[in-house]
């Protein structure tokens, strides 16, 4: 960032915090500017430590994604390496706003952090994922500078089964609050009565006086989706010094416009305190209006539609971004799952950053919000679970119970055997604490399917868990969904992990069953659904020199991939077809892992080749397959059952196989694959306009003379930008390629793709070229204003 544009930034927060008037508070400051950070350990608490000499940077920030992979490294951590770290911060705060409440929040630091104001211990917060907060007014000193010091441990390697980061890898916050406020996270909106005519609205709003007696009014105004205010309610209390009060107001809503996963309306509540004639705490909440009903019989209904979890598993970091992950990055991975179907999303194992939630929100997400992965006495638990649960637990709660996006609580992953004793104790004392805290939504957690055993006593151990759930929750149990319907009529079963391509049969985990899970959800109404392992690849629980694992059904650089194209089938309301060429024996799967996927390619370029073999994914009556405009054949969805269509033998021409969906008679949609040349060019596309933090996504494509993709194309790309912005990271999707992440300059391409992240500043246009060795170069401009053009 240029000097003029630091300096002016730190007269903005610097006006803030002289500026506010009672009625603006409380004043919510984003506080990642001006950190210093230095990787290695030491004494550096003191506020008289000079830091200057440190690296100075911006949070997020995440140390692992900048260092080098190595074979020494745990795969655990994607071969990258961890340790300890620190952080200091010098801030002022004017004196006038002595008097105060002063809260520094953390979104999210991984792991066991220690915090220091002005030399003086907060105390640790061991867990890397819960965002928590700190009540510092009594550490700081107002009029002087200030000094915060945070110390991260990640050294002891692995703790976590997959790529966790390592540092304030999200965001960090300022808040300032008159003595009478509303708490932290302090309002709590339901609807107990939704339906198209009606609704009722209850908030629950939490105020705090930390000052002298006094009388005072909450006022809570509602906001339609279009912005319009449609409702208030107030209530008048008397707060005494230090009291605590929960005050609860309810209203009601005609016509209401109901939250869906295809209509994601938000309303606002606005929540104001005032007292002597003047406002002293105002809040905001979005919410949404919607009615959740699981039936043992019928499954899951939203607003009373009957609908099933076409869901995903996600792991909280994006690649080469590592788990420092930006607003707009995340929204492109949400959107473009949901342009294949997907409706619901598990945050695993861990909570998501709140921005992931708001996005949620927004495109009508269904999520399953999980708090931990494993609890103790488990491998990869955290020795201070039980210490610190309650908290962790609670925040996440208070923090997250708003989003209508949230329908279900895991309170843990695969934990003890299912119906032992240790395990229901756990789910007892976790579940009630959930719900005594939330009872609106179900709890559940996704147990482990355990070993290949009799399956009667398999069935009943899983329902002397599921006792203490409120759903039969299970991960890659499917296939016992029968007989756990028999048993149970109580309550519907929730598959919350399954494979994406194979089944396993009712005795055999790994049978390599080809019939994906999907199917057992999508036949019975008992199943509510799916969350596949997993929606997007992602870093760690990988072997050197693999980075990463495959499971997803996007890449790490957010490009489709084969799997994609099945589940847009699947879950799609959209008649598509899909095609691609098998690389071995198309009934072969001993070289195939279960959580594998058969060995495809999109290439038609096989010289010395007179047949191949295709896949084809269709939700269309009939597929019809050419040849070069010759039609070869053609096939009923209705012949397979399982949903993949297998052309075998077809001939080989150089030139175009066409994929045609047919209904009614007429083709409906197609996709090709065509034989390419040498590489010849680059070809740049910007993904999205740039979004509200200056994200946008711009492709690299290697084409051959006739403008085609060459999808073997492995070329090395140059990138420079110019203008407003920067490149803030390249990626292309391999699990393989071990090119440092902070490499922002050349990056070879995979399949002939590459993914350049840019992040515009200043409202200018940014120019972004691509070079290669021998390809005719790319070049593309792009302003907020434009999803950009090639020149």
């Amino acid at each position: 960032m240029p000097k003029t544009s630091i300096y002016a930034a730190l007269c903005l927060i610097f006006a803030l915090f002289c500026s506010n008037t009672l009625a603006d508070y409380p004043a919510r400051h984003n506080f990642n500017s001006d950190w210093r950070f230095h990787l290695g350990d030491g004494d550096f608490k003191s506020p008289q430590y000079d830091s200057s000499s440190w690296r100075k940077l911006s949070l997020p920030h995440d140390w692992s994604a900048e260092g080098e992979f190595s074979k020494d490294n745990t795969g655990r951590n994607a071969c990258l390496p961890a340790g300890i770290g620190w952080y200091i911060k010098k801030f002022s705060i004017p004196a006038e706003h002595e008097g105060r409440r002063v809260e520094l929040q953390f979104d999210g630091i991984y792991r066991h952090s220690e915090l220091w104001i002005n030399g003086r211990s907060l105390g640790m917060q061991y867990d890397g994922y819960t965002t928590f907060y700190h009540d510092i007014t009594d550490y700081v000193k107002f009029g002087q500078e200030n000094t915060v010091a945070v110390r991260v441990d990640n050294s002891d390697q692995p703790n976590c089964r997959w790529y966790s980061g390592s540092g304030i890898y999200r965001n960090a916050w300022l808040t300032f609050r008159n003595p009478l406020h509303i708490t932290n996270w302090g309002t709590y909106i339901t609807t107990p009565q939704v339906s198209s005519e009606n609704a009722s609205v209850k908030i629950e709003t939490t105020v705090k006086n930390d000052g002298e007696k006094q009388d005072f009014t909450l006022k809570t105004e509602i906001y339609s989706p279009d912005g319009e205010k449609i409702k208030e309610v107030s209530t008048e209390k008397t707060a005494r010094f230090k009291q605590k009060l929960k005050i609860n107001q309810q209203l009601e809503i005609d016509s209401p416009e109901l939250w869906s996963t295809t209509a994601p309306h938000l309303y606002k509540a606005v929540s104001i305190v005032s007292a002597g004639g003047n406002t002293q705490s105002t809040r905001e909440t979005r919410f949404g209006i919607r009615r959740l009903r699981f039936d043992a019989e019928e499954g899951f209904f939203l607003n009373g539609e009957n609908m099933d979890f076409k869901g995903v598993c996600l792991h909280h970091e994006a690649g080469t971004l590592g788990a420092a992950v930006p607003k707009g990055v995340w929204q492109r991975r949400l959107e473009n799952l949901r342009q294949i179907g997907c409706n619901a999303i598990r945050t695993a194992h861990n909570p998501p950053s709140p921005e992931f939630l708001d996005i949620c929100d927004e495109l009508g997400f269904l999520v399953m919000d999980e708090f931990v992965d494993k609890w103790e006495n488990e491998k990869f638990a955290d020795e201070h679970f039980r210490d610190e649960w309650r908290d962790n637990y609670l925040s996440t709660i208070k923090r997250d119970r708003n989003h209508p996006c949230v329908v279900i609580w895991s309170v843990g992953n695969e934990n003890l055997p299912a119906g032992s004793k240790e395990q229901n104790g756990y789910l007892k004392m976790l579940g009630g604490f959930v719900r005594y805290h939330d009872p609106t939504r179900p709890v559940v957690s996704g147990m482990r399917r355990g070993g290949d055993y009799n399956v009667e006593k398999k069935v009943q151990n899983i329902l002397k868990s599921c006792e203490y759930m409120d759903l039969i929750a299970l991960n890659y149990g499917e296939q016992w969904a029968d007989e756990l319907a028999e048993t149970n009529p109580d309550k519907p079963f929730v598959s919350t992990e399954s494979y994406t391509y194979f089944n396993s049969s009712d005795k055999r985990r790994y049978a390599k069953i080809e019939s994906a899970p999907w199917l057992d959800a999508a036949r019975s109404d008992f199943n509510t659904g799916v969350f596949l392992w997993t929606g997007i690849d992602y870093l760690g629980e990988s072997g050197w020199p693999k980075i990463g694992s495959s499971a997803g059904l996007f890449d790490i650089a957010g490009f489709r991939k084969t799997k994609s194209y099945l589940y847009e089938a699947f879950w799609s309301d959209n008649k598509s077809v899909y095609a691609a060429v098998y690389q071995q024996d198309p009934d072969d799967f001993s070289k195939i892992g279960q959580w594998g996927w058969p060995n495809l390619t999109e290439s038609w370029n096989f010289e010395g080749k007179e047949k191949v073999d295709l896949a084809v994914y269709s939700n269309c009556e009939k597929t019809a397959i050419y040849v070069n405009d010759k039609k070869i054949e053609e096939k009923k969805l209705a012949d397979f059952p399982n949903g993949i269509i297998k052309f075998r033998g077809v001939p080989y021409e150089k030139g175009v196989l066409r994929a045609e969906g047919i209904e009614n008679g007429k083709e409906v949609c197609s996709y090709e694959l065509k034989t390419t040349g040498e590489p010849a060019e680059i070809r740049l596309t910007a993904e999205d306009t740039p979004r509200e933090d200056g994200i946008c996504h711009i492709k690299a494509e290697v084409l051959d003379s006739q403008g085609r993709l060459v999808k073997n194309a492995g070329n090395e790309i140059e990138f420079s930008a110019t203008g407003g912005g920067e490149v803030l990271s390249l990626s292309n999707g391999d699990l393989k390629c071990l090119r440092s992440f902070t490499e922002t300059e050349s990056w070879p391409a995979y399949k002939g793709r590459c993914l350049c992240i840019v992040r515009m500043e200043g409202g200018e246009p940014l120019k972004l070229k691509a070079r290669s060795e021998g390809l005719k170069p790319g070049e593309i401009q792009v302003s907020s204003a434009s999803s950009g053009e090639k020149d």
